[in-house]
């Protein structure tokens, strides 16, 4: 994936973090969003582009050395500022939304960029298992190589920005994989994984999104198995 960059650029923002997660904050906050009527999803998605290239404007006007790179459609995150890989919601926080991307969250567990660009469940789980094998599962934790979510409500301006494994719940849907409730986050906007629980947050993730598969295959094996071969033979007279 080529608007993705290997670790050296990560590791480079380790010791400013704390001022481009604060800075991106700022100015997210500073940018208005006018609510429009019709589908909420539909008005997301139109106004995500502007308004991330709004973002990276801003910033570059107070820290014009930053590296700012707006990813094409369909990449695994919509900006990455420093390295850091940052998905852009924009939402009026009344239900839970699909959080789900499979490169990201590999790299969040591992550092690694290695991830294709289409994937099943299986493959990221082969991949996990090698990343066990290899010893290249992250042990400790560095928040500037993890999913970031950027999210403004909509209705109040209201601002969050959090890595992956600073999410408070995980929401499983067997027709999205995973979710979060952008409402519940901001209930709990100032808390933390702890060091020591680092381990076990990234377990819950896979836990989560492992779940939501099985209830998927549970949800549809009866439609999966159905003969309709012989539901659809004309009967005999």
């Amino acid at each position: 994936m080529s608007d993705i960059k290997t670790l050296t650029t990560c590791d480079k923002t380790m010791s400013n973090y704390d001022e481009i997660i604060a800075e991106t904050l700022r100015i997210t906050k500073s940018i208005p969003l006018k609510r429009s009527t019709g589908d909420g999803r539909i008005d997301s998605a139109v106004k995500e582009e502007p308004f991330l290239e709004e973002l990276k404007q801003k910033l570059l006007i107070e820290h014009s050395t930053w590296d700012i790179i707006i990813s094409p459609p369909r990449a695994a995150c919509d900006i990455m500022i420093n390295g850091i890989r940052i998905n852009l919601k924009l939402t009026d926080c009344k239900s839970a939304d699909n959080s789900v991307n499979k490169p990201s969250i590999y790299f969040s567990i591992t550092g690694g960029s290695d991830y294709p660009y289409s994937s099943t469940w299986n493959d990221f789980g082969n991949k996990l298992k090698i990343g066990f094998e290899t010893n290249t599962i992250k042990k400790t934790r560095d928040r500037t190589t993890e999913y970031h979510y950027l999210v403004k409500n909509k209705l109040t301006g209201d601002v969050l920005l959090k890595p992956i494994f600073d999410i408070h719940t995980y929401v499983s849907n067997p027709s999205n994989d995973l979710q979060i409730s952008w409402k519940k986050e901001f209930d709990h906007i100032s808390e933390v994984t702890k060091d020591e629980d680092y381990q076990e947050k990234m377990l819950s993730l896979v836990e989560c999104i492992q779940k939501s598969t099985r209830d998927m295959i549970d949800r549809t094996k009866e439609f999966a198995y159905t003969d309709f071969r012989t539901l659809f033979k004309p009967k005999s007279e």
